[in-house]
């Protein structure tokens, strides 16, 4: 958990610098996707905050973006479908389509497709990432040896 909040941490500085996309709200969708738990909400409430301080935004608002569209996610993930790795493109696609959209009604500023279209783009990498890390990294409770 402190390598992925280290890691939200550097994507939000890259987001409000360097790139044009919504990468905390990206991984915290592919996350929320692949494990379904309380801590989610917990970094996208925190994540929400703290993006919106580095954008110099309202405080509130892209926290309340940032739990919603976590808690469709975990809903979305507990359907039969969300076993296909290929769903989380149009998931994607429709999630930050509506952040996009909130966050330009909010700032007065234009609805910018490209950055929906590349935000599709990176989702499955960033999904096969985060499944790869959360697999193969992150020691799980459930596991005991036997004697």
């Amino acid at each position: 958990m402190k390598t992925l909040i280290i890691i939200l941490i550097i994507a939000s500085f890259m987001q409000t610098t360097i790139l044009p996309i919504d990468l905390v709200l990206l991984i915290l969708i592919c996350r929320s996707y692949i494990k379904s738990d309380s801590a989610n909400l917990y970094l996208a409430f925190f994540f929400g905050i703290f993006t919106s301080h580095l954008n110099l935004a309202s405080i509130g608002f892209q926290s309340l973006i940032y739990l919603s569209l976590v808690e469709v996610t975990e809903i979305l993930s507990k359907l039969r479908l969300a076993g296909n790795p290929l769903l989380i493109v149009p998931l994607t696609f429709f999630l930050i389509t509506i952040s996009q959209f909130a966050n330009s009604i909010l700032d007065h500023s234009s609805f910018e497709f490209s950055k929906v279209i590349l935000a599709c783009i990176l989702s499955l990498p960033i999904l096969f990432l985060v499944r790869l890390w959360e697999e193969r990294f992150v020691i799980q409770k459930e596991i005991k040896l036997k004697m």
